[in-house]
């Protein structure tokens, strides 16, 4: 079934939507897989970009590697409609909710699954994914996954156990950041800032925070330290933060995601 040159490999897609859509996109951009090797289908969606099929059967019967885009309460439709095609196949599911004893249940105990959690910033390049896969998945198989992913951000294998708590923080983590960007940027338009000014300063502080992060050995405790001088600005703000509970809010925040998606998994 499988190709040494990944660019052979026939990828197919079942569902185009925004995270289906930048997946197929950065693949195709990154020429892991041929642009002319991603097929896709979809009942409500139609993109000249990439080859259309006529239904989910002709996608699993042309396809190597297929991954399922669709809503979870979908999901048990269109794999059970492929179930015979899959032991031979590599499926990845992006459906959350979906874990790997769910698609066992649904795709058969002999297919391949790998079960991947992404996040929005795929979209521009910049995803976090995190999968973890049955035991019919081979390291040759891993490798596709890795390869496949990496084209739109980068990806983590983890166990299974630790897929609620991951998801809780990267697949949830860019709504937590977006409220602080916009807490920010509010604060600032409430001093006075104009809302241009104050997102401008605001995205860059955050990039340049990142960043420092990233490249430098100090731990984050000690990079937030560094900035604050003993009765000086930055305390003063950092103890109001502290004072309205902002660090045990975010840590109750993703306790309280991972209880849901523990209990999305059930």
């Amino acid at each position: 079934m499988y190709c040494r040159n990944m660019e052979n490999i026939k990828l197919g897609f079942i569902g185009l939507g925004q995270m289906g859509s930048a997946l197929a996109n950065g693949i195709a951009k990154s020429s892991v897989i041929k642009k002319e090797n991603i097929y896709y289908y979809s009942p409500s969606k139609k993109d000249t970009t990439f080859n259309y099929v006529n239904s989910n059967v002709e996608l699993a019967n042309h396809c190597d590697i297929i991954i399922c885009a669709v809503k979870p309460d979908l999901a048990n439709f269109v794999l059970s409609d492929i179930r015979t095609y899959l032991p031979s196949k590599l499926l990845i599911s992006i459906c959350g909710g979906l874990n790997i004893g769910k698609l066992e249940q649904i795709c058969g105990e002999d297919a391949k699954i790998a079960w991947v959690m992404p996040n929005t910033p795929c979209l521009v390049g910049e995803g976090s994914f995190i999968y973890c896969a049955n035991k019919n998945v081979g390291e040759v198989d891993k490798k596709y996954v890795n390869a496949i992913f990496n084209a739109c951000g980068i990806i983590h294998e983890i166990k299974e156990k630790d897929m609620d708590i991951a998801t809780a923080i990267s697949g949830c983590g860019p709504a937590y950041v977006y409220l602080f960007i916009e807490s920010l940027i509010d604060a600032g338009v409430k001093n006075g800032l104009t809302r241009d000014l104050s997102k401008k300063l605001v995205l860059q502080t955050i990039q340049g925070s990142v960043k420092m992060v990233k490249l430098s050995d100090q731990p984050v405790q000690q990079l937030k330290d560094n900035i604050c001088s003993p009765g000086g600005i930055t305390a003063m703000g950092l103890f109001t933060l502290e004072k309205n509970g902002f660090k045990y809010g975010i840590i109750d925040a993703v306790d309280a995601a991972v209880q849901k998606s523990k209990a999305m998994g059930k």
